[in-house]
């Protein structure tokens, strides 16, 4: 692992052009990772470009380069850096793009990661992304400006849960203490994300709650945001950042399932669990992928018959889990 954080900080100081990307559907820890690497690279008087296959949500606007994150981009550059995505379909066209560019740098912390990098580092015990790119500076011996401070803390809020999930180290504590010593405000940070939704939004919430499904014997818990909701709230997809973990908060439900319809008819589709139920294995079934506890795909059909499949496939899992636990 050393090693790879030395190849990456020497492939920095000899390139001079970056593209920087992350997964669809961008949370908080893919668009902070990739704000933080920018800046970075910024700093260090790198051409560097952000490229993104969807808009940053309203939520983490307030990041400092988020205005420069683009959608669309056509010329490669000497060096991509990939973070937060398992495989290179999950960022979307930009993948094309990436393809294109002379050496490729993941760096994620997926259990599921592909290795599709010319250099791979993939820290599966990392909390977040952020977590990594945050090591990675200190390899190269980079103070951290306050922004970027920020940029890799709202990572770590967003992909532990606020350092409630089981992906929380010692390891992840010991950075988010540094960044706050570096010149974050977990205050301000937080009331950002948290304590600014729209009143769209909260109607969205309200829409998609009612949606509630319990089912599996008390197990599953799925929730649906359709095109119909969105036009009578007025909210855009951006706003339903965080609904995924409503239906895993229920009482003895071990996992949670959102769905949302996309324009084009398809559905993205995110699974919560509890830990004792991973539910990796279940996103990669229909070519997604994830955490243990936290992974998401995309599906086709009518809304119906996704989420029967979907109870279905968790069943299915369920019974393999217990038979494995069963076995001597």
């Amino acid at each position: 692992m050393e090693q790879a954080y030395r190849a990456i900080a020497d492939l920095i100081r000899e390139s001079d052009s970056f593209i920087v990307a992350s997964h669809i559907d961008p949370d908080g820890d893919a668009i902070g990772s990739e704000l933080a690497i920018w800046s970075i690279l910024k700093r260090l008087g790198k051409s560097v470009k952000v490229v993104s296959e969807d808009p940053i949500p309203d939520t983490y606007t307030f990041l400092e380069g988020s205005g420069e994150v683009i959608t669309s981009l056509t010329e490669p550059a000497e060096v991509a850096i990939v973070v937060d995505a398992a495989a290179l379909h999950r960022i979307g066209w930009v993948s094309d793009l990436v393809k294109e560019c002379s050496r490729v740098v993941n760096i994620d912390h997926h259990q599921s990661n592909h290795n599709y990098g010319d250099i791979n580092l993939v820290v599966t015990t990392a909390g977040a992304a952020g977590e990594i790119i945050y090591n990675l500076s200190q390899e190269m011996g980079v103070e951290l400006e306050p922004n970027e401070a920020e940029a890799i803390f709202v990572a770590l809020l967003s992909d532990t849960g606020c350092f409630r999930f089981p992906n929380t180290t010692s390891a992840t504590l010991r950075v988010a203490a540094a960044l706050v010593d570096a010149g974050v405000s977990p205050y301000h940070a937080g009331s950002e994300i948290f304590w600014k939704r729209s009143e769209s939004g909260l109607k969205l919430l309200s829409s998609a709650l009612a949606s509630i499904e319990v089912t599996n014997s008390g197990s599953v818990a799925t929730m649906d945001i359709t095109q119909r909701m969105y036009e009578e709230t007025g909210a855009s997809p951006r706003e339903s950042e965080g609904f995924a973990n409503y239906p895993r908060s229920i009482k003895n439900v071990k996992v949670g399932v959102l769905i949302r319809e996309t324009k084009d008819g398809h559905f993205r589709v995110s699974l919560r669990s509890r830990e004792d139920f991973p539910i990796a294995d279940v996103a990669r079934s229909f070519g997604g992928g994830g955490h243990p506890t936290a992974a998401g795909c995309r599906m086709d059909g009518d809304l119906e018959n996704v989420k029967a499949t979907l109870r279905e496939r968790i069943a299915s899992k369920a019974l393999e889990a217990d038979s494995a636990k069963a076995s001597p």
